[in-house]
């Protein structure tokens, strides 16, 4: 009924780390091996950092979780955001809490934060992740994998539209955590998405007048450009009056963005031919006109679902006239990272936010999914077990 506020539905149980086998588990005992070791070979760390990184990893996987030093600048918000996990086993604690908080321990250990027992502090503000991130914005292959674009020239704006969704879509599939132990060799739809609300955005954003657009982004690199050329398109149509991309506001789960990895795909983007070097030209005006505007808030880096979202962040989101989560992680975040019935209703997964128009486009690649037809969900546990995890499976889903 118009005007009645949904009512938030009460959350599943958490997906926790074990059992054993689990997707989580193998996570943690797994990928962080490989991952925690190509960190130590991305930048020339001293002993120290190298032995705190292989600590971290050990207690990670059979110790008690060590709270953040008093002195690191973000201690006091991690003991606001604990949930009684300090002190005690990893293991206990759900998978979201602690993957998250591996993630900011890692800084912790190359002395991101200016740590003085590490190089006196050299390493301040220096990204372990960014030989990852910066090698795959140099990969000559990007400019004829975005070829594509320079053909939607003369197609209408509906279908441009589509094409663009899907782009970004399946530039969610380019996520580098994932890549730590699976090889992406297929950018291309595989199946059409579980879930397919680009109609209804479209019709949303169409439908009245235009307005702010936010886009909570995830992955820089190769899925930033996809997310990037939509943004074009949304200012290029007026469909979006201006268009804030929250970031990062530090490195986090080796690709997620940040200001910095921003400026950066910008000047990739400008530098690639045709109409990819003209949009990219034309999104440095718009931030130079404040129609592009960076955000960010602390937020983004805790470990907790969007269900604790900040008065003030909640606020300014509320604002706008559509707010796109992209990626995995804030998928998890936005419906919680819980035992969800696959067929659960997505509207009603995301009720708690009220009035707020919400977009998720997401590669699938983590346990937790909703809004997924019974009978596809049957079809998939059948003849692909692994539907959830492996990235072969898209969703585009709104609530208006």
């Amino acid at each position: 009924m118009i005007g009645v506020e949904p009512v938030a539905v009460p959350l599943p149980p958490p997906i926790m780390i074990g059992p054993e086998g689990s997707y989580a588990w193998d996570v943690f005992h797994r990928r962080h091996v490989k991952l925690i070791a190509n960190v130590i070979d991305a930048l020339p760390y001293s002993g120290g950092q190298v032995a705190g990184l292989r600590g971290l990893l050990a207690e990670s996987i059979d110790g008690v979780m060590t709270p953040l030093p008093p002195g690191a600048p973000d201690a006091r918000l991690w003991r606001e955001w604990d949930r009684g996990h300090y002190g005690k086993p990893w293991v206990h604690a759900p998978f979201l809490w602690a993957e998250s908080y591996f993630f900011r321990r890692i800084l912790e250990a190359v002395g991101y934060h200016g740590s003085a027992d590490i190089d006196a502090g050299a390493w301040r503000h220096v990204d372990p992740y960014a030989p990852m991130k910066d090698a795959e914005l140099a990969d000559p292959q990007l400019d004829a994998a975005f070829g594509w674009y320079d053909g939607l020239g003369d197609v209408d704006a509906a279908r441009r539209f589509t094409a663009l969704v899907e782009a970004s879509v399946l530039g969610n599939r380019a996520d580098l955590v994932f890549q730590v132990t699976e090889v992406v060799e297929n950018y291309s739809l595989l199946s059409p998405p579980l879930a397919d609300d680009t109609g209804r955005i479209l019709e949303h954003l169409t439908g009245r007048e235009p307005g702010r657009v936010a886009v909570v982004c995830d992955n820089a690199g190769r899925a930033l450009l996809g997310d990037l050329l939509l943004v074009h398109d949304l200012l290029a149509e007026g469909w979006a009056t201006s268009v804030d991309l929250h970031v990062k506001p530090d490195p986090y789960y080796i690709s997620d963005t940040t200001a910095a990895d921003v400026g950066k795909t910008l000047n990739r983007l400008r530098a690639m031919p045709s109409a990819l070097g003209a949009a990219g030209q034309r999104l440095y005006e718009h931030a130079a006109e404040s129609r592009l505007r960076l955000r960010t808030h602390p937020f983004w880096c805790s470990p907790l679902s969007f269900h604790e979202l900040p008065a003030d962040l909640r606020t300014d989101l509320r604002t706008a006239r559509l707010v796109i989560f992209k990626g995995d992680l804030n998928y998890r975040r936005l419906v919680g990272d819980c035992f969800w019935d696959a067929t659960a209703p997505f509207a009603d997964a995301v009720a708690y936010l009220g009035g707020l128009p919400v977009a998720a486009l997401r590669t699938l690649k983590s346990d937790v999914v909703v809004g997924v037809a019974r009978e596809d969900v049957s079809r998939l546990d059948a003849e692909d077990p692994e539907w959830r995890i492996n990235g072969r499976q898209t969703v585009v889903q709104f609530r208006p």
